[in-house]
């Protein structure tokens, strides 16, 4: 099918003798150049917009070719104008920029020019499979499998497909979710000894306090308790730009541990300015650090001298899961803290070791054999 431009047309108010008529102008499926009288132009611009519109739509969606059949949308077509802009009235501006360049990259540019009824279950999968095999990573694959099936649960409920064909993807054969890591004892005992005194204070906010990144961040003195043993969590920084919290449950009162909290206060008092609206961790325009130059020019640096630049801001979000369910701290309480629910709190974030795993084995064992 050759490649066909989703068309806005060109709306002309136009002399036709001694009268004026609102036309538009578009091109046909054989590239040529036409117009569409819509009305006399004595109609307001707006209801001629209008017009043009809805005459647009039924010549993007399905203008009528040889044999009186029509064009079936495209898939691009339907992403671009219907599926983008329904999704930026509930995506934050981080999802924003990372879905939707996936989307565009991947499926736009790859399957967007075919329509969006010839698609089968069968194809779909086969280009998952051909993704994960073209060396994509486990992440990536899964998204989008998951932006594939958020598509097409669009387009039915907007009647442009009557099947969805998204309803039993799966994930790819060979595609193995990666182990993430996560740091023991000691290694966050070696990290602390290794790095200065502001990226000690950040690495004990994350690891022992459970923030995200982005919410230390965006730090605030007014979100700050007069102690420092709380932390009001408002808000966060994603590229540079304020943002609400990740999700509703990101929104909260999270405890900061005593030593930690010495460190915060410390921290500002000799570092930060006595402003309300100061940000805690700035640069030297006052503005919020980045969090890919923190970690990258400082942090990483700092813990490669003793093998722990693997350590990311994910690794330390796994580690406070995991040293936490090691010290026996009730789930709930671990996820609340974390601001995230309570099935990603165990599914996720906590791992555990092997020698916890034979421990409960070697319970369970003398449970039942005991006599």
């Amino acid at each position: 099918m050759r490649r066909r431009r989703f068309q806005k047309g060109s709306l002309q108010l136009r002399r036709h003798g001694k009268r004026k008529v609102w036309v538009v102008q578009y091109y046909d499926s054989g590239g040529h150049h036409r117009y569409k009288t819509l009305g006399a132009g004595t109609l307001s611009k707006s209801r001629a917009s209008e017009l043009c519109t809805e005459f647009m739509h039924s010549i993007n969606g399905g203008e009528a070719g040889q044999g009186g059949q029509t064009r079936p949308l495209l898939l691009g077509e339907f992403i671009s104008h219907v599926f983008l802009p329904f999704q930026r009235g509930k995506w934050k501006s981080s999802t924003t920029g990372t879905s939707e360049q996936r989307i565009i990259s991947h499926i736009v540019k790859e399957l967007g020019n075919v329509g969006i009824t010839s698609f089968t279950p069968r194809s779909l999968q086969a280009y998952l499979q051909e993704k994960f095999e073209a060396g994509l990573s486990y992440s990536t694959v899964q998204h989008l499998r998951f932006d594939l099936k958020a598509i097409f649960r669009l387009a039915v409920a907007e009647g442009v497909v009557t099947v969805n064909p998204t309803l039993s993807l799966y994930k790819p054969q060979g595609l193995d979710k990666p182990n993430g890591r996560a740091m023991t004892g000691t290694e966050v005992a070696i990290a602390l000894d290794a790095v200065k005194f502001r990226e000690k204070l950040i690495l004990g906010l994350a690891i022992f306090g459970g923030f995200r990144p982005g919410e230390i961040l965006g730090l605030q003195r007014k979100h700050i308790a007069g102690d420092a043993d709380e932390i009001e969590v408002q808000q966060r920084v994603y590229r540079g730009e304020l943002d609400n919290p990740k999700t509703d449950a990101s929104t909260r009162t999270a405890a900061v541990p005593p030593k930690t909290a010495a460190l915060l206060r410390h921290w500002l008092e000799m570092a930060v300015p006595n402003d309300s609206e100061a940000f805690v961790f700035a640069g030297e325009t006052g503005k919020p650090l980045w969090r890919d130059a923190l970690l990258l020019d400082h942090i990483k640096p700092q813990l490669k001298p003793y093998g722990l630049d693997w350590v990311d801001f994910q690794v330390m979000r796994r580690t406070h899961a995991s040293l936490s369910h090691e010290a026996g701290i009730d789930p709930k309480v671990q996820a609340d803290q974390r601001g995230h629910g309570l099935g990603v709190a165990m599914d996720v974030y906590t791992k555990t070791t092997t020698g916890a795993r034979a421990e409960a084995a070697r319970q369970l064992e003398e449970s039942v054999l005991a006599n």
